[in-house]
């Protein structure tokens, strides 16, 4: 099973893609790039814990935050050390999750939140 998630800085936006589901929600106050992408792959975890699924594949574009949550990369910044906490607590509820890097170009949820970023603003 796969799911995309992306967050942007344009309207403050995140959103996941799972099958024929697409799911945006836009955020108030002010947020980094990878902060909003943190948001969002804590969106997707908690939606797939919401629903009880299973051996999740899930993609994002942001090179930094999949290498920090796999390891890969230290957070070193004190705006993402929460969020990465976060994340991580909330892997462990998750049957089977991976968290990988999938091109730009390629991720469904970023694609997404391209085409309607001018209702965004």
């Amino acid at each position: 099973m796969i799911i995309y998630c992306d967050g942007g800085t344009r309207g403050n936006a995140i959103c996941l893609v799972h099958d024929d589901t697409i799911i945006v929600k836009t955020r108030r106050g002010e947020y980094t790039n990878n902060e909003l992408e943190y948001i969002a792959l804590i969106h997707t975890l908690e939606y797939i814990d919401s629903k009880n699924l299973k051996n999740v594949r899930i993609y994002s574009d942001s090179k930094l935050i999949v290498s920090q949550v796999n390891g890969q990369y230290r957070v070193t910044t004190d705006n993402l050390i929460a969020l990465h906490r976060e994340t991580l607590e909330k892997m462990l509820r998750c049957d089977g999750v991976q968290i990988c890097w999938v091109r730009r170009n390629r991720n469904k949820a970023g694609r997404h939140l391209e085409r309607i970023k001018h209702s965004l603003k």
